[in-house]
């Protein structure tokens, strides 16, 4: 380009030019020009080898924009690296695929993580509140030993001041009055001779309970219904078994008379017309001297007069019979 530039600078002053000059001129610039020429395949060569085309030749022509022409393909040397370079560069389908599957498999073992996290954390739930659940049972079982332990206390400091308190005092050949508190304390005692008028007879009664005969005595009240309500049942009953029960006898006392209280007592008698004796307790001494503390009142005696048995309340037929049995079989 700079020795075409050159040319058309002279062609506009060749004429002012001597022939001397002018030959030396052409010479001139047929050695640029040949200069020129080896300077551009030099270069070319030099950007060739960068490339790494040093198997092109030397005598190789170029194209008109710089470039070899490609012997396989038809294409310019310099198109076909750009080419190639574009092709090694490019991504690969398979290795596209191994970062889809990878990141799959990250995306899968994260949310394995979160669920496993979520379960452990559901089961450190459910064993704090088992935990909180045994604290409280535990809690609940200390308070209830604590409770025995006080019951267990208390029961011994009573029966500790049970033991160290007297026997209330009574009349000799009294009773203590009957309590369902505690075990009877009359239970082992002597019973005095009883002594009252009986009612049919109206002759005076001593009974010794400890003739030798073993007794089962009913104390009542002509105006209690439940008196009135097993009397009658008693009268049945008593005729028929009493011949049963050899060495035994039923021995009944009214006590308590009130006219004012209804069911008046002598006309009770008249009208019941009981089968065993009846002794009548006017002024309720034999009634304090046995216990009373309701009726109708049971007691129970050996044939010595030791009192084996105390009650109070209206009992069936079959118990009363029962009572007379056990009597029987007992020994002193």
């Amino acid at each position: 380009m700079t020795s075409a530039r050159f040319r058309r600078l002279n062609s506009h002053g060749r004429n002012h030019v001597t022939p001397a000059l002018r030959g030396r001129e052409d010479t001139s610039t047929e050695e640029s020009y040949q200069t020129g020429q080896t300077s551009h395949s030099d270069n070319t060569k030099r950007v060739i080898t960068v490339l790494g085309m040093d198997s092109i030749s030397d005598d190789t022509q170029l194209t008109s924009d710089g470039a070899a022409p490609d012997h396989t393909s038809g294409e310019p040397i310099v198109q076909s690296l750009e080419k190639r370079q574009r092709q090694g560069t490019s991504p690969k389908p398979y290795l596209l695929l191994l970062g889809v599957v990878a990141l799959g498999i990250l995306a899968i073992g994260q949310i394995l993580i979160v669920s496993s996290l979520n379960d452990t954390q559901d089961q450190i739930e459910s064993l704090d509140e088992q935990v909180t659940g045994l604290g409280g049972s535990l809690y609940d079982l200390t308070q209830t030993v604590d409770t025995i332990a006080e019951d267990a206390e208390a029961a011994a400091a009573d029966s500790a001041a049970a033991e160290a308190t007297p026997a209330p005092s009574v009349q000799t050949g009294y009773l203590p009055r009957f309590s369902t508190d505690s075990a009877d304390q009359a239970v082992g005692m002597q019973l005095a001779a009883i002594e009252g008028a009986e009612a049919y007879s109206d002759a005076a009664l001593v009974i010794d309970p400890a003739d030798g005969t073993k007794r089962v005595w009913m104390v009542w009240a002509h105006w209690c219904p439940h008196c009135q309500q097993e009397l009658p049942e008693l009268n049945a009953w008593w005729p028929a078994a009493k011949d049963g029960f050899p060495g035994a006898e039923l021995v009944t006392v009214t006590s308590s008379i009130d006219a004012s209280r209804g069911n008046p007592l002598e006309p009770y008698l008249e009208e019941s017309q009981f089968a065993f004796p009846v002794i009548v307790d006017t002024d309720t001494e034999i009634a304090a001297q046995v216990g009373v503390n309701a009726f109708p009142f049971w007691i129970v005696t050996d044939g010595d007069g030791t009192v084996l048995f105390r009650t109070a309340g209206a009992l069936p037929i079959d118990q009363v019979e029962q009572m007379f049995r056990q009597l029987l079989e007992f020994e002193a």
